[in-house]
């Protein structure tokens, strides 16, 4: 009995420890989107941040021209992308990019 409890808690953690959408990897960088130009405030331009590996994708984001092109064919984290508001489009602030 004890045993089974030890197993199913340590399946239990691996399972929510995991990360299936890559969410923590060096995978993601940032596109824009032009498709999605009337849905971004004045001064900002549609984006995605996009994983290829796992085929996932935000693109209800916006960032200034000048942050894309900074941006632009650097790896980063999805988890350590800082946005301003809740609010959708979403504007981002910063991102802390890989050193790969």
């Amino acid at each position: 009995m004890r045993l089974a409890k030890l197993v199913t808690t340590l399946l239990f953690f691996t399972m929510i420890s995991c990360d299936p959408e890559g969410r923590k990897k060096c995978d993601w960088v940032l596109e824009p989107e032009p498709d999605q130009k009337e849905r971004v405030q004045w001064g900002y331009i549609p984006v995605c941040a996009r994983n290829r590996a796992t085929m996932k994708q935000d693109c209800r984001l916006q960032a200034s021209l000048q942050f894309a092109k900074d941006a632009h064919n650097k790896k980063f984290r999805y988890t350590d992308m800082k946005v301003a508001s809740p609010a959708l489009p979403r504007t981002i602030t910063d991102i802390k990019f890989c050193d790969k």
